[in-house]
């Protein structure tokens, strides 16, 4: 797998799964060696399971970033109804993206050629790059494709900047994020050559306003970033504007195509299969769940069940962001007691919101248990525990699972 990646993110939420995925083939039918962030709240780990072996094979990553819990709610006006208030995630880009730049799109967009020469502009000390909205015609700069500076909105707590003014503003402007970003940015951005962001969407606008000139830019060649904004999109069912036959070309194609488009060029990489070798299983009605997230992840062989009667914290639901975790909120004590009898280690690592009967299932179908010192059920006999580890020394889990792992292999 290649180590130096290109770093993109895209953000939406399930319901604009499609052109999530749309925009993502046109990406990677031109482009490879990319690092693809998926800023989330809702999509499934199915897709990012079905998804992820495609890119491994053309040398890319697909990471999946749940923006679950308080710090993420987003809950902001925004007075353009075609617009999603996944928008604002991109805000979140600091927090998630490690590179130092991060190429953002809007999902309502189609790449149609190879983008290295946008990924190597330089930034010098500007905090991104963008295209003028509208072909100039419109106010400031268009957000839906962004080159950021993201080891200067690091430094510089860009994310806080942002969300300080959106609360301050965001019912005083007209275009949500877009107009914040720019009222953050307006003099200290880099212009962006409209072949990276042809704003093909605002046909419909040019021909209101009678703005003929948008109509006589060539479009042979095509340029290299279509973005169908504004509400006449290629996808409803009848829409106005040009090159809607684009969108539709990239929406219809198989992944395999996207595959064999590169296959042929001599590039392939090994898919990593994900094959869990063990199962571990907690029923918990508490959020704390001790360690979880580092045991999740020093143990990617190992599938990781997590249940509760009740629903369940963001806390909880994040975790949905790894491959190995399963979650079952409101789940009913038979479906336990069978994901129990499947699972070969109890892990009892949830502080409070102990139930006795998951106890009853664990010995009923005899299976080890291990926790934490400051975990563990008193009431049950401490010997039911196969170990007790402390929780300032969560390897000696991790340890004591492998040798679990091995014996049972």
């Amino acid at each position: 797998m290649l180590e130096d990646k290109k770093a993109v993110v895209f953000a939406g939420d399930y319901g604009y799964i499609r052109q999530i995925e749309t925009a993502l083939k046109s990406l990677c039918y031109h482009n490879s060696g990319l690092k693809v962030y998926i800023f989330n709240q809702d999509i499934p780990q199915e897709w990012f399971r079905f998804l992820r072996p495609k890119l491994q094979e053309i040398g890319s990553d697909l990471i999946d970033c749940k923006l679950i819990g308080p710090q993420f709610q987003m809950n902001w006006s925004n007075k353009l109804p075609h617009i999603n208030h996944m928008t604002f995630a991109r805000y979140f880009i600091p927090d998630f993206v490690t590179e130092d730049k991060a190429l953002y799109l809007d999902s309502d967009l189609i790449v149609t050629g190879d983008l290295t020469d946008l990924f190597e502009l330089d930034l010098g000390e500007n905090y991104l790059a963008a295209a003028r909205s509208c072909f100039g015609v419109g106010i400031g700069f268009n957000a839906g494709v962004l080159l950021i500076n993201n080891k200067k909105w690091k430094s510089e707590n860009v994310r806080q900047k942002l969300i300080e003014l959106t609360e301050k503003e965001h019912e005083n402007v007209a275009e949500g994020d877009q107009s914040i970003l720019n009222m953050l940015f307006h003099d200290c951005y880099k212009d962006l050559d409209w072949n990276y962001n042809f704003q093909i969407g605002f046909d419909y606008g040019a021909a209101a306003h009678n703005h003929e000139f948008i109509f006589q830019i060539s479009l042979n060649p095509l340029p290299t970033i279509l973005h169908f904004l504004s509400q006449d999109k290629p996808w409803n069912q009848f829409s106005v504007g040009r090159l809607r036959e684009v969108w539709w070309h990239y929406n219809l194609l198989e992944w395999s195509e996207v595959v064999k488009h590169w296959s042929e060029q001599g590039l392939c990489y090994t898919v990593e299969e994900y094959l869990p070798k063990f199962h571990c299983v907690n029923l918990t009605n508490s959020w704390n769940v001790e360690k979880i997230d580092y045991l999740i992840q020093k143990l990617p062989n190992v599938h990781f069940h997590l249940a509760a009667f009740t629903n369940m914290s963001g806390e909880l639901l994040s975790l949905s962001r790894f491959h190995n975790v399963t979650l079952y909120p409101n789940i009913l004590p038979l479906l336990v007691e069978k994901i129990v009898e499947k699972s070969d280690l109890y892990l009892d690592i949830n502080h409070d919101g102990k139930m006795d009967i998951v106890y009853e299932y664990v010995k009923k179908h005899q299976k080890p248990m291990l926790t934490f010192d400051n975990t563990y059920f008193s009431g049950i006999p401490e010997e039911r525990y196969v170990g007790i580890c402390h929780h300032d020394r969560p390897d000696d889990m991790v340890e004591m699972i492998k040798n679990f792992m091995e014996g049972k292999s």
